[in-house]
């Protein structure tokens, strides 16, 4: 018999609703609000959430398996800067980024106290599990942080050269920007995107939009470089092109990268 189930413990998850949402961008302390705090991805948030959840246990077979969907839909919607979730007073969430970079695995807190962390333990044994890192803790190219500049939310310290080096020259931009392409009018499959599109870098002037994209070690791999290539074109269809750079040439030479970024966007025709 499953652990919790013998401790009782149930646990609603309205991930719809806005129960314990912060409603500001400000970054979720890496401590949270209780003792225990663990670093999960998706699909293992989702094991957790599917153990104490009561509605889950009533499901089987292809059910089951739709609920879990739903479950992780409703977590990709909050995957955000300031998402701290408190679904119990046992039990908190809290959205932790990507540490791969845009369009990788998201990750999650799961803050507990003392009464819940064996349960947790359970559920997440035999995982690759990780105990949250120091609040120190950086990458150059990508790393599981948010950084707050300028008002801006950043996810490597290579994009904080970059808009340092942007805002250094008076243009608008906007950093990290989310949004959504119907690709009813497109060639590209569901496999390759699934409508959300995000760019590290849109910077604008005298009406024109260019894409700046900071790519890490990430976006070399095999199925990473295929959505990046169906993204770029599925944006350059709507007249928005996209110009990328190494993470390690933002780090060493922002100037040179933002000089050469801007030629291209202020080119005349």
């Amino acid at each position: 018999m499953n652990p919790i189930e013998n401790n009782g413990a149930t646990i609603d998850f309205d991930l719809g609703g806005e129960q314990g949402s912060t409603k500001s961008n400000a970054i979720v302390a890496i401590g949270g609000k209780l003792p225990h705090s663990f670093r999960v991805q998706t699909r293992k948030l989702v094991d957790v959430i599917m153990a104490f959840s009561p509605q889950a246990r009533q499901l089987e077979g292809k059910q089951r398996q739709k609920f879990r969907k739903t479950i992780s839909q409703k977590l990709y919607n909050k995957t955000r800067p300031g998402f701290y979730f408190e679904a119990k007073e046992t039990l908190h969430l809290a959205y932790a980024g990507q540490p791969g970079g845009a369009n990788t695995q998201h990750h999650w807190h799961i803050f507990c106290t003392d009464e819940l962390k064996p349960y947790i333990e359970t559920i997440l044994a035999g995982t690759a599990l990780t105990t949250t890192p120091p609040a120190s803790e950086e990458s150059t190219t990508g790393g599981n942080y948010f950084k707050e500049w300028g008002g801006l939310y950043l996810r490597s310290e290579a994009e904080v050269k970059i808009a340092e080096a942007l805002d250094q020259t008076g243009i608008l931009f906007f950093a990290n920007a989310r949004g959504r392409v119907g690709l009813q009018s497109t060639l590209v499959s569901g496999s390759q995107l699934t409508g959300r599109v995000e760019a590290d870098f849109m910077a604008f002037y005298q009406g024109r939009c260019l894409i700046l994209e900071v790519d890490g070690g990430h976006h070399m791999e095999g199925a990473q470089t295929i959505r990046d290539y169906a993204r770029d074109r599925v944006l350059l269809r709507s007249g928005v092109p996209t110009v990328r750079f190494t993470a390690k040439d933002c780090m060493i030479r922002p100037r040179e990268v933002v000089s050469e970024f801007l030629s291209i966007l202020m080119q005349k025709d």
